[in-house]
């Protein structure tokens, strides 16, 4: 994984507050204040915010300086919507696509992410579930459809941190659907491989939109 900057990991501790209601909508950030708070000068700061904003968790207004917007829940929602249709279509081609070698790559990963559930290891299974979700998406061989779905898991890459598995109680559930998807794959069964990765996007979307709504004032 690549190193991240100071920037970077204000960013992550600022939208991780945000997202789960810690730093309330409507709260100003003071610049100095944050800076005092990491221990760093404005120049970081400045850059978590420019990150804020483009990821839509804040707005910047002259002479009010950045203040934290409402979570659109709703554009959040069309969203998943999309995506759990796009991987189960990449889910469905993986099935008829995938080289012998590829299905034996999917079924170790998730074998590995077993003793990640089993230890708890939230950040562990998280890199296996991008890894998982990314070989399945390689497998489809559609340019058009990894292109696509890259560009909206980036939009939705604030929701889907690995301390929201713990807050959604994602963590068997998702080893367990994962385990459906894989084994779909693995025989070749393009309609129940479908319907398991639509099933597993569908029910982290509502986790995750479940949980959102329950942190708003």
């Amino acid at each position: 994984m690549a190193n991240l900057t100071i920037s970077d990991k204000i960013y992550n501790q600022l939208s991780a507050q945000i997202i789960s209601g810690e730093i309330k909508p409507g709260q100003k950030l003071e610049e100095q204040d944050i800076a005092n708070q990491f221990g760093v000068s404005r120049t970081p700061i400045r850059e978590a915010f420019r990150l804020l904003h483009t990821s839509g968790l804040v707005e910047s207004k002259a002479h009010r300086g950045v203040t934290v917007i409402e979570l659109d829940i709703e554009q959040l929602g069309d969203m998943y919507e999309a995506l759990q249709e796009l991987e189960a279509l990449c889910a469905r081609l993986s099935a008829e696509r995938m080289t012998a070698v590829e299905r034996k790559q999917i079924e170790r990963m998730h074998q590995q992410s077993k003793q990640a559930v089993e230890e708890e290891d939230v950040e562990r299974f998280a890199e296996l579930n991008d890894q998982l979700h990314s070989a399945i998406h390689q497998g489809s061989r559609n340019k058009t459809l990894l292109e696509t779905i890259a560009k909206m898991r980036k939009r939705l890459t604030l929701y889907r941190q690995p301390w929201l598995f713990e807050k959604r109680n994602r963590l068997e559930t998702s080893f367990s659907e994962h385990g459906e998807l894989v084994d779909a794959i693995l025989k070749g069964d393009k309609d129940k491989a479908f319907e398991a990765m639509r099933n597993h996007i569908s029910n982290t979307s509502l986790g995750t939109l479940d949980y959102l709504m329950s942190q708003k004032p």
